[in-house]
């Protein structure tokens, strides 16, 4: 039986990981570099559409929990879009209460990326409030961005903002011909 030598098959273990660690390393630069390029141009062939598909950023929610009180919803002052949203309710009390969390990208109508996290409270039992808001807001690049959600999950999620954009306006197309359709018949019942 041979003797074991794990200082041996460790400096062994090292020298063979060691070219692939470095390999790695230089393909992560270089994925995380192309995506964020890949990233900038997409927003660069949207900016344009933006102030067409933009929309309401909620910023801030409260319920006191009493019966007859109104929701308070606030808002960003600015309209965009939200690429990843990473918000969730945490359970701390049997599903009844908890707290809220998470981060999400956002994507406002000037072309600017937004990183947000928030926080909060819920809860399910009655006469007990629910509010959240956001703690902490940061402009970041689009490297940034890729570094934090990944490429795939922005262009998801901004495919995602599109289709619903996409669904609003056609409907409003809709509305934009059906009164022009009754501007022609007031003119017609006119001459």
């Amino acid at each position: 039986m041979a003797a074991s030598d794990p200082l041996g098959e460790l400096v062994a273990k090292l020298a063979e990981i060691a070219p692939l660690a470095s390999q790695v390393a230089d393909l992560k630069g270089q994925t995380i570099r192309q995506e964020a390029e890949a990233l900038a141009a997409i927003l660069e062939r949207i900016k344009p559409l933006l102030p067409l598909v933009a929309h309401s950023i909620l910023t801030g929610y409260h319920h006191s929990g009493q019966q007859g009180h109104e929701e308070q919803e606030d808002y960003h002052a600015v309209p965009g879009l939200e690429l990843v949203n990473n918000f969730k309710r945490i359970p701390t009390d049997k599903d009844y209460r908890g707290e809220y969390g998470g981060s999400r990208l956002v994507l406002f109508q000037d072309g600017g990326l937004q990183w947000e996290r928030r926080t909060g409270d819920w809860s399910q039992w009655q006469g007990e409030g629910s509010s959240w808001s956001l703690e902490e807001e940061t402009e970041i690049s689009a490297e940034q961005a890729v570094k934090k959600y990944g490429l795939k999950a922005i262009v998801a999620g901004l495919v995602d903002e599109l289709k619903e954009a996409s669904r609003l306006l056609e409907q409003k197309q809709a509305d934009y011909q059906e009164r022009l359709e009754l501007v022609q018949k007031v003119r017609e019942v006119l001459q």
